[in-house]
């Protein structure tokens, strides 16, 4: 499956199909996840990032895990969640609550997404954001605007620790309306970040790939909504326009 490759590559998520003693499968896993962290308090947002260990128990299907954090008020916070059942929300995707705290986890894509008030603080959580359910659409502006819509690429936003810059990786970058596939993964670091009450903005007026091709991208700009829920953006790349709009978990009912 290839949305389980892209948490291989970025996340370092667990090897959810791993095995145990003589190939028994593996009942509990406990894992580290990087956590970006948005906490808000009117139009106030701060960021800051912790690692989560994250604790799986796949025989009784439940989730516990901890992080640090900082609420609205900059003020620092260890998570420390009790168990927490695991309830099927759509194909890999599973939702979980308890004690305030309301989130999801894609087993296929090792993306983790939660929610909790503290302090007068929205505090919300997440992996690096990966976009496998999106929609790229590919238009040439010269060509009559003769486009593509495709779901081959997924987009992950990599933040760095004060949440200011982010890299952006695509995987099967298609950079063309023929469809074809041209780099299996491509990168572009140093994109601009802001965090907000709602998500995060994401631009760049010019920058180059660090691996996967020599594909320039220009003005680039990615919102992301509903928490981190939604995304919608453009750039431009060799003379073509690229739309991309998505969602971080699918069919959960937002």
């Amino acid at each position: 499956m290839k949305k389980l490759i892209y948490s291989f590559l970025l996340l370092a998520a667990v090897l959810l199909t791993a095995c145990g003693k003589d190939d028994e499968p593996v009942s509990k896993q406990t894992f580290n996840l990087t956590i970006n962290n948005r906490a808000v308090n009117g139009n106030n947002v701060v960021f800051s990032q912790g690692t989560a260990r994250v604790e799986i128990d796949y025989t009784n299907m439940t989730i516990r895990f901890s992080n640090s954090y900082k609420d609205a008020e900059e003020e620092s916070h260890t998570l420390n969640t009790n168990l927490m059942k695991l309830t099927v929300k759509s194909n890999s995707i599973y939702g979980f609550s308890g004690d305030g705290i309301v989130g999801y986890f894609d087993l296929a894509t090792g993306v983790m997404w939660y929610a909790f008030n503290e302090n007068m603080s929205r505090v919300v959580g997440s992996t690096h954001l990966l976009y496998a359910y999106s929609t790229t659409t590919v238009t040439d502006p010269d060509h009559d605007n003769n486009h593509f819509d495709h779901q081959k690429s997924a987009y992950i936003f990599a933040f760095d620790d004060k949440g200011e810059h982010c890299a952006m990786q695509i995987y099967n970058f298609v950079p063309n309306t023929s469809g074809s596939i041209e780099a299996s993964e491509i990168v572009f670091r140093g994109l601009n970040a802001t965090p907000t009450v709602d998500g995060y903005t994401i631009t760049a007026d010019k920058v180059e790939p660090t691996t996967g091709g020599s594909n320039t991208i220009t003005d680039l700009k990615f919102d992301i909504t509903t928490d981190g829920h939604i995304i919608n953006g453009s750039f431009k790349c060799r003379g073509l326009e690229f739309k991309v709009k998505g969602q971080l978990f699918p069919n959960i009912g937002l």
